[in-house]
């Protein structure tokens, strides 16, 4: 009976056993690779994901810093009733004056260095800002005197983010 029961037990071991692996053998080569290239694989997934987070979370510091404009623009309305102080006119970006110029040194920060596009009607009652977005080549936020917050295909050219 014991010697059934041994005979038994290699029977059904010998089914479980990869096909083409001896009794003993250790991993086969081509194993050892196929394991190889899917850890690769599930490597390069990560990591391609982990791109696109970062360029997503510095989209959202972009559009947030944007936002800190509005806020400030309108504190100086308050005081002055205009936007003059917002835009530095001579190349068309944010004003190096005051909360303006750290925002805007932020929003470069995070947009790889591209300008942030400042334009004021000629009356200094509106203005727009614009920065490129780097998660979405191309396309650029924007945020105006009248309350707009908007995604564009380009920079802004007027003082509106309409298009």
């Amino acid at each position: 009976m014991n010697h059934l029961e041994n005979r038994k037990d290699r029977q059904i071991s010998a089914e479980f056993r990869p096909f083409g692996a001896k009794s003993g053998a250790g991993v086969t080569l081509i194993e050892l690779l196929v394991v190889i290239g899917i850890i690769s694989l599930l490597f390069t997934m990560i990591i391609v994901s982990l791109r696109n987070a970062q360029a997503r979370a510095k989209d959202a510091r972009i559009q947030t810093s944007l936002f800190q404009v509005r806020s400030v623009a309108e504190l100086n309305y308050t005081v002055t009733r205009d936007y003059d102080s917002i835009c530095d006119e001579s190349d068309r970006t944010l004003s190096n004056s005051g909360n303006s110029g750290i925002i805007e040194e932020d929003v470069k920060n995070q947009n790889g260095g591209q300008n942030v596009t400042c334009i004021e009607s000629s009356n200094k009652q509106a203005y727009a800002v614009s920065s490129p977005l780097i998660g979405r080549p191309g396309k650029h936020w924007c945020v105006s005197s009248i309350g707009m917050v908007k995604e564009r295909d380009a920079a802004i050219t007027t003082s509106s983010c309409s298009e």
